[in-house]
């Protein structure tokens, strides 16, 4: 066997570091900063934000009857859109019969500034989500 070959079957690692993907937190605060500050409030003056993982700190195995600890950035997020004048609008997956309006109270109460919470996708301007993907509108 040739010592090319042999390095090359010994050794999965690749040449070069991986590179992920993922933007770090402070990146993506920078990118979210960036669209709020430029982002007009069309007819609708509504925004919509998710509740897990983007306002609250969410662990999938703990299921959704658990709320988990307020993320800073999430509050940060609600703050910025309230002063831009939006209609603050959180979205869950939760079913209502996990009392949305408790919820609210709860997101009040840790000083997030919202209007509502729903589990039924509404018209808005613009919104938040960790599992979003961008597609450009008419995909250009």
């Amino acid at each position: 066997m040739s010592r090319n070959a042999a390095k090359s079957s010994t050794s999965s690692a690749p040449d070069k570091p991986a590179i992920s993907t993922k933007q770090h937190s402070s990146a993506n605060w920078a990118n979210v900063m960036r669209f709020v500050a430029t982002v007009i409030r069309c007819e609708r003056g509504v925004a919509c934000v998710d509740l897990d993982s983007v306002l609250l700190h969410h662990n999938p195995e703990d299921g959704i009857s658990r709320l988990g600890h307020p993320l800073p950035l999430g509050r940060k997020l609600t703050h910025l859109l309230k002063h831009k004048g939006f209609r603050v609008i959180v979205l869950t997956s939760r079913p209502a019969r996990y009392q949305h309006g408790r919820i609210h109270q709860h997101l009040e109460s840790l000083g997030f500034m919202v209007d509502h919470v729903t589990n039924v996708k509404p018209a808005a301007d613009a919104y938040f989500d960790d599992k979003a993907f961008r597609i450009p509108k008419n995909w250009r």
